[in-house]
C-alpha cells in the first residue's frame, strides 16, 4: 500500500530501515515492530538493498554511540572545554566536551551544574574544578521517563555538580560578550515575561522560560511556537529571499546579468544557515534547515521537489549524529507534524488558501496528539482554534518584526529595540488568551500499541492516492479493521481500570513520600513528594505516574503534614487534576508550600478538611479511618512537632487493609496504640522514612503487618532507614520493601495472601513476590519457599 512511495523515494526506505535498526539495537520492541511493519509496506525488490543498508547502519550507529560513564564519586577533578552555558530550571548548567576525569579521558559530553556564586563563562574556555559525579539513576517506577537515555540522545554521557563557582579554575581567551549574549541582555531589559519568550524565539535561549510560562503556551496548544522549527525557518528564508530580491532588482547591472530569483533563494538559504548557527543546532532547527536546503536546491536546479525524500534525508542526518534522539519527544513531535503536512498537501492543492491553512493545522495537530498524550498526558482542547488565530499573528506580526530587529541590532541597537518592543503586544495577547481560554485536560496514558496503531492508520489514510483497485480495496479493509480496533482497545482498557482490585501503589519519589490507593475508578493520593533544585516531583514523577495508571480524577487527597518532602509536589497535582476533597492535619501552617496549596484549592473551590482521630469516610466499599492527630488542630503552636501530628489513616476493604503513618514515628506510634483502636493491617507504610525511632515493638505487635514499605531516597544524607528499625521489622517477621532499593512497590490482594510487584534492584524485569497469610516464619523471616 506504500510501495509506490518506496519506489519513488528510496531515501524513505533507507530512513525507515535506519529507524528499525536503532530501535532493535535500543531494545524497544514495540517501536521496532512498528518500524518493521512500515518498512514492509514500503519495500519492493528494487529497494531491498536500501532497507538492508539502513537497518545495518542503524545498528552500527547505536554501537558507535558513547555509553553512559557510570561513575559515582563524591570528589573528583573534572576538566573540559565549555560548549554551552545557561540556566535550566533555575540551575546554572555548563556543557563540556573533551572531558577528563582525574586526568583520564571521558567519551562524550558532560553536563556540569553550578549552584552558588554563578559568574560569566564563555564557550571556548576551559574549566578545571573539583566536582561530584552524579549518577543518572532511575527512581524505579514502572514506565517512567528514561532520563539516562534522554541525556545520551543529546550526546551527554556524564553529569557532575559543583557547589561554588569560585572553586572553578577557568582558562582560555577572555573574550567580551558575544552578540548573542548582548542581544539576550537587551531583550531581558524589556517587559517580562514577554521578553523571555522573545529571547527564546530569536536567540534559542530558553533559560527564562520557567515551567509556568511554558504551561501557558501549552494550555493554548501553541507550544510548538517556542521551538525554532519549520515555521521559523520558513519565515527567515522568506524574509531573506524578499530582501535579496528587492536589493538585486534595484541594481540594474546585476539584475541584467544574474538570475535574480535563483540568487534570492540562495540568499534566503544562507540566512537560514546563519540563523540556525546563531540559535544552536536543536533537532527541530536542524530538521527544518535540511529540508529547506533540499527544497531550495531542487528549485535552484529546476528539479521536482520531493518532500518525503527531504524529510527522510533530515531524519537520516539527525539519527546518524544522535541515534538515541529517536526516543526523545522533540524528535518525534517534529517529524510527526511534518509527516502529516506532507501527506495532506496533495489533497488540498488548488483549494483556497484559508482552507489549506485550516486543513494543515488540523492534520498537524492530529499527528502530534498521540505523542503528546503518551509523553505528557495533558492535551489542550482549544489547540486547533488557538492555532488558527495565533499562528497568523505569530507569522505575520511577531516574527517578522523580531527578525528585522535581529538583523538591525548590530547596526542600530535603538532601532532594533523599538522593533522588539513592537512585538510585545502580540506576545501579551497570546499570554492573555492563555489565561482566559487556555485549558489542559489530563488524559490516561494510552498503551504504546494504541499509539502505533493511530500512526499506522494515519499514514495509510494519507498514502498516495493512485493505487490499483485491489490495493485500494485492501487499504479500505485494513483502515476499517484498524478503526474498529482503535475503538475497542480504549473500551477494554477502561473496563480493566474500572474493575481493578484494591491496590496500594508506593511511588518512588526519592527522599519523600507519595502513595496512590486505587480500587476500580476510585483513587486516593497520600502526599506528592518534594520539590528541590528546580525538580518538582508532582510535575515530573507523580502526575505522569497517575496518568500511566489511568487516573485523571482523585476522590480524595491526603496531606499528612506540610513538610516539603511530602507536600512539595502537591500544588501541581491540585492544579492539573480534579479533586473532590483534601484532608490535612491543620490549615494554618504558614509554610510556602502549604500557602500554594491553599491558593490552588481556593481558586478551584476544593473543600479542605482538617481531620483528627475518629473521622471516617466510605467510598463505596472502601473505608478510610483517621487515627492521628489525636484532636482537631486549627493552627500550629510554638514548638509543635509537625511529624508527631501527621495524619495517620487506615484504608482498605474487607480483603486488604493498609496503615499509612506519614512521619508519626516514636511517640506518634505509641499514642496511636493507646487509643484502644484496632490497628491491624496487612500493609504498613513505615513512619518517617524508616527513621531509627520508628516501628516500635509495641506498635508492630498491635498492627501485625505482613509487609512494610519504606519511602526513602537512594544514599540519602539522613541515614534512613535506620538499622534498628530494620532489625525490629525482621525480628517480627515482616517483609520489608524500600523505594531506594526496590523502586515502585505495588501491593494487591490475591486469594490466600498478598502479591507485591517491584523493580528489584532497578532491574528491567518486574519482580513478583507472593506473601501468604499463613506463611511459616523461621527466625522472624518469611521462608523463601513460601514467597
Amino acid at each position: 500500500m506504500l510501495g509506490a512511495l518506496g519506489k519513488t523515494a528510496p531515501l524513505t526506505v533507507f530512513a525507515c530501515g535506519l529507524c528499525c535498526g536503532i530501535l532493535v539495537q535500543g531494545r524497544h520492541l514495540p517501536g521496532a515492530l512498528f518500524a518493521l511493519t512500515m518498512l514492509a509496506l514500503l519495500l519492493s525488490r528494487q529497494r531491498l538493498a536500501h532497507a538492508a543498508c539502513g537497518v545495518l547502519l542503524g545498528i552500527m550507529s547505536v554501537l558507535w554511540t558513547p555509553v553512559w560513564s557510570d561513575f559515582s564519586r563524591e570528589s573528583a577533578t573534572l576538566s573540559g572545554n565549555v560548549v554551552d552555558v545557561g540556566f535550566v530550571g533555575g540551575v546554572f548548567r555548563v556543557l563540556l566536551n573533551e572531558v577528563r576525569l582525574d586526568e583520564k579521558p571521558v567519551a562524550g559530553r558532560t553536563r556540569l551544574s553550578v549552584y552558588k556564586n554563578v559568574s560569566s563563562l564563555r564557550p571556548g574556555q576551559r574549566v578545571r574544578t573539583p566536582a561530584k559525579i552524579r549518577p543518572a539513576r532511575a527512581l524505579g517506577n514502572a514506565g517512567e521517563f528514561d532520563y539516562r537515555r534522554h541525556l545520551l540522545g543529546q550526546g551527554i554521557t556524564m553529569q557532575a555538580s559543583v557547589k561554588d563557582f569560585l572553586e572553578m579554575h577557568i582558562s582560555g581567551p577572555q573574550r567580551g560578550p558575544s552578540m548573542k549574549h548582548r542581544l539576550g541582555q537587551a531583550l531581558s531589559g524589556l517587559a517580562r515575561p514577554e521578553a523571555e519568550v522573545l529571547k527564546a524565539l530569536l536567540t534559542g535561549d530558553r533559560s527564562g522560560l520557567v515551567p509556568s510560562l511554558r504551561d501557558r503556551f501549552t494550555a493554548l496548544g501553541v507550544a510548538h511556537l517556542l521551538a525554532i522549527s519549520g515555521l521559523h525557518m520558513g519565515l527567515v528564508i522568506l524574509l531573506g529571499t524578499m530582501a535579496a530580491f528587492s536589493l538585486l532588482r534595484v541594481i540594474p547591472p546585476i539584475a541584467a546579468r544574474l538570475d535574480t530569483p535563483r540568487m534570492a533563494r540562495c540568499a534566503g538559504l544562507v540566512g537560514a544557515i546563519v540563523f540556525a548557527w546563531f540559535v544552536g543546532p536543536s533537532i527541530p532547527t536542524l530538521r527544518a534547515l535540511i529540508m529547506a536546503a533540499v527544497i531550495l536546491g531542487a528549485l535552484f536546479f529546476s528539479r521536482r521537489v520531493h518532500l518525503a525524500s527531504s524529510l527522510s534525508l533530515a531524519a537520516i542526518v539527525i539519527l546518524m549524529l544522535w541515534p538515541l534522539s529517536i526516543f526523545q519527544p522533540g524528535f518525534l513531535l517534529s517529524f510527526a507534524a511534518v509527516t502529516g503536512i506532507i501527506g495532506v498537501l496533495p489533497r488540498v492543492q488548488g483549494q483556497p488558501g484559508w482552507l489549506q491553512f485550516m486543513v494543515i493545522t488540523v492534520v498537524a495537530t492530529g499527528f502530534t496528539l498521540p505523542i503528546s498524550a503518551y509523553f505528557f498526558g495533558f492535551v489542550s482542547p482549544v489547540g486547533i482554534l488557538a492555532n488558527l488565530v495565533c499562528v497568523p499573528l505569530f507569522s505575520l506580526y511577531i516574527m517578522p518584526l523580531g527578525l528585522t530587529g535581529l538583523i538591525l541590532y548590530p547596526l542600530s541597537p535603538p532601532l532594533a529595540d523599538l522593533l522588539f518592543s513592537l512585538t510585545l503586544p502580540g506576545l501579551t495577547l497570546i499570554l492573555r488568551a492563555s489565561e482566559v481560554c487556555g485549558l489542559l485536560v489530563p488524559v490516561p496514558r494510552p498503551p504504546i500499541v494504541l499509539v502505533f496503531l493511530c500512526y499506522g492508520l494515519l499514514i495509510l489514510a494519507l498514502a498516495p492516492l493512485k493505487l490499483p483497485s485491489e490495493r485500494r480495496l485492501l487499504r479500505q479493509v485494513v483502515l476499517g479493521a484498524g478503526c474498529v480496533l482503535l475503538a475497542v482497545l480504549p473500551i477494554i482498557q477502561h473496563y480493566r481500570h474500572t474493575h481493578a482490585p484494591l491496590c496500594f501503589d508506593f511511588i518512588s519519589v526519592g527522599q519523600g513520600d507519595s502513595t496512590l490507593v486505587t480500587k476500580g475508578p476510585l483513587a486516593i493520593l497520600i502526599d506528592a513528594g518534594g520539590s528541590f533544585s528546580g525538580f518538582d516531583t508532582g510535575r515530573y514523577v507523580v502526575a505522569p505516574h497517575l496518568l500511566r495508571r489511568g487516573v485523571t480524577h482523585l476522590d480524595l487527597v491526603i496531606i499528612t503534614h506540610s513538610h516539603p518532602d511530602h507536600i512539595g509536589g502537591m500544588p501541581f497535582i491540585l492544579e492539573r487534576f480534579d479533586v473532590d476533597e483534601v484532608w490535612t492535619n491543620l490549615i494554618d501552617t504558614r509554610t510556602y508550600e502549604f500557602e500554594r496549596v491553599l491558593q490552588v484549592t481556593k481558586s478551584k473551590s476544593m473543600p479542605v478538611r482538617c481531620v483528627s482521630l475518629g473521622d471516617t469516610l466510605a467510598l463505596n466499599d472502601l473505608n478510610i479511618e483517621v487515627f492521628n492527630p489525636q484532636r482537631r488542630l486549627a493552627s500550629p503552636r510554638k514548638g509543635m512537632d509537625l511529624n508527631l501530628h501527621s495524619v495517620v489513616v487506615r484504608i482498605g476493604d474487607r480483603d486488604m487493609q493498609g496503615l499509612f503513618m506519614g512521619d508519626a514515628d516514636a511517640f506518634g506510634e505509641i499514642s496511636i496504640c493507646h487509643t484502644g483502636r484496632d490497628l491491624r493491617a496487612g500493609v504498613l507504610k513505615v513512619a518517617h522514612h524508616g527513621s531509627e525511632s520508628s516501628c516500635q515493638d509495641i506498635f508492630l505487635e498491635k498492627v501485625r503487618p505482613l509487609l512494610a514499605v519504606i519511602h526513602c531516597g537512594y544514599c540519602n544524607r539522613y541515614g534512613v532507614p535506620g538499622a534498628g528499625t530494620l532489625n525490629r521489622l525482621h525480628r517480627h517477621g515482616i517483609e520489608v520493601f524500600r523505594t531506594d532499593l526496590h523502586g515502585e512497590v505495588c501491593v494487591r490482594r490475591i486469594p490466600g495472601g498478598l502479591a507485591v510487584k517491584c523493580r528489584e534492584n532497578r532491574a528491567d524485569e518486574i519482580s513478583d513476590v507472593y506473601l501468604k497469610d499463613d506463611a511459616p516464619r523461621e527466625n522472624g523471616v518469611l521462608d523463601a519457599d513460601e514467597r
